[in-house]
């Protein structure tokens, strides 16, 4: 009996003695009717608050899709990816943060919730670019300048690791992964 108290116990005090980790994943789906193409999952808690579980996603896209964005600025949204879209996508490199990261890259999301409109353009500042952004507040290396890459999710965020060997965690067979593997697609001097 006493050993089942303890143990009861120790199971109740074991969430507190665990450090809390929040994970920021790099997510793309390339093309497709369904945005957007290229977003982040935050999942894990903050050791602020441990109790409080986080399964949330961010990606940046057009408030509606029309062929007017073809040719400039429209209107644009910060959204969450439905579940079965998240499953559905290709995760690739994966980042602990800590609280003061994960506080960074709220800001982040932040500062592209509240741009002025119209502010989606797809040579300037679409899903991409909004993944690019997350990857600097993380002080990753980040290559903006690339414009074949800027229309390409899956293809950037390799590129992003390409750029920041070491970083983080590759998503386990993910397509990352094995395009890195691959020596024809070897990145450029």
């Amino acid at each position: 009996m006493l050993g089942k108290i303890a143990f009861t116990l120790l199971l109740l005090l074991w969430p507190a003695a665990v450090s809390a980790k929040v994970t920021l994943t790099f997510y793309s789906r390339e093309l497709g009717v369904y945005f957007p193409h290229a977003f982040v999952r935050i999942t894990g808690a903050t050791d602020a608050e441990p109790q409080k579980l986080l399964d949330d996603n961010y990606g940046f896209t057009a408030k509606v899709v029309t062929p007017a964005l073809l040719v400039g600025a429209v209107p644009g949204k910060m959204m969450a990816a439905p579940k079965p879209y998240v499953a559905r996508s290709d995760s690739h490199l994966s980042l602990t943060l800590t609280d003061e990261q994960y506080s960074a890259v709220l800001a982040t999301v932040q500062k592209w919730r509240d741009l002025p409109q119209p502010s989606y353009d797809l040579k300037t500042r679409n899903c991409v670019f909004f993944v690019g952004d997350v990857a600097r507040t993380l002080g990753m290396r980040v290559d903006d300048g690339e414009p074949r890459l800027m229309t390409r999710p899956r293809s950037y965020i390799i590129n992003l690791i390409r750029l920041n060997p070491g970083v983080g965690t590759l998503t386990p067979g993910g397509r990352a992964e094995r395009a890195l593997a691959t020596p024809a697609d070897s990145p450029k001097p």
